[in-house]
């Protein structure tokens, strides 16, 4: 049976977490080159990331912003406590803004730069209408699946709605939001060109070998996922395509669905890549999974082009993303 899911259902569960891992390597020159440009990349994300508090700022000046509700916000210029509301702030910190709060209770143990959430209070997931408050908040950016909540926000702050609509146009956004475009273009050239030797190091042979499809166990519950994640690195960088009826999916706009392990093979692509985190009941349920005869039964796995990771890599904001390219090699290696 096949149980279909929107992104409301998985957003406070799973909150997108993935990985990779498939074929060879390639000069040593190649991966020191991705490894460092990778590196310097982060380690740039991690010292440009500021409190958002500066006491020489001008905040009183606003300007009108239209958001992807084509809603007409009034924003300060030059926003001195943002609220984050969404299950990736990712994107946030890349542009080097930290805001005074987050959703971070479900996510902050699963992502990638836990090591930049250092001084966000948690507000909580779903969150906290008192603890924004206490914040006095002179902005909130607002990416979550759930828009029950925003006339509230709006009542303590201006409030924009970030729209889902990929890394870059996500990345796009905010940046407009912020008045920090240039730095959005910056993060974005410097991925295309990390990437880009990622994937020549790699040799991927994607127009043989072309489907690729990531499953995500979490608990004892297995997903596949859409155009989300670490498929977005897959599909947009690598070069993969959707097995047929993941695109079908794609095409419905569904970014996860559950999915019953008798199902399984019919969504496999040639590529298998499978997520899950270090919890016991999550790991037993992957060993249940890999030792049935279900999973031994897919071409992919009889190929042994199977690739396992953990779940942290399962977001696709431009921070997880660019770490993911220092890994690539390592979890792709035959």
């Amino acid at each position: 049976m096949l149980k279909i899911k929107s992104c409301a259902l998985l957003s406070a569960t799973l909150l997108f977490i993935l990985l990779v891992t498939a074929c060879g390597g390639n000069t040593t020159s190649n991966q020191n080159a991705a490894s460092t440009a990778a590196s310097a990349n982060s380690a740039q994300n991690e010292q440009s990331v500021s409190s958002g508090t500066t006491n020489t700022v001008d905040t009183d000046v606003t300007r009108n912003f239209t958001d992807s509700k084509g809603r007409q916000v009034e924003i300060p210029v030059n926003p001195q406590k943002i609220i984050y509301v969404g299950s990736d702030p990712g994107d946030l910190l890349a542009l080097g803004v930290k805001p005074v709060g987050a959703s971070l209770s479900v996510i902050a143990s699963q992502v990638a730069y836990a090591d930049l959430l250092e001084g966000i209070d948690d507000i909580g997931y779903p969150y906290s209408p008192e603890k924004v408050l206490s914040h006095n908040p002179d902005l909130i950016i607002f990416n979550d699946w759930d828009e029950a909540g925003l006339k509230s926000l709006a009542d303590i702050a201006p409030t924009v709605v970030i729209g889902e609509t990929g890394t870059y146009a996500r990345l796009r956004q905010i940046a407009e939001v912020l008045g920090k475009e240039d730095i959005a273009e910056q993060k974005i050239k410097a991925y295309e060109t990390e990437a880009a030797i990622v994937k020549s190091q790699l040799k991927l042979d994607t127009q043989r070998d072309k489907t690729a499809t990531v499953f995500l166990q979490l608990g004892k519950t297995l997903y596949v996922m859409g155009h989300q994640g670490i498929s977005v690195s897959l599909y947009d960088m690598l070069g993969f395509t959707p097995n047929p009826k993941v695109q079908q999916l794609i095409d419905q706009g569904e970014l996860f669905s559950e999915i019953s392990e008798e199902v399984l093979p019919s969504f496999a692509g040639e590529h298998l890549f499978i997520l899950g985190d270090e919890t016991g009941e999550t790991v037993s349920a992957l060993d249940e999974l890999q030792s049935s005869p279900i999973w031994k039964s897919v071409p992919a796995v009889k190929n042994g082009n199977t690739y396992s990771a953990d779940s942290k890599w399962n977001f696709d904001d431009i921070i997880t993303r660019t770490r993911l390219l220092e890994e690539l090699p390592k979890l792709m290696a035959k």
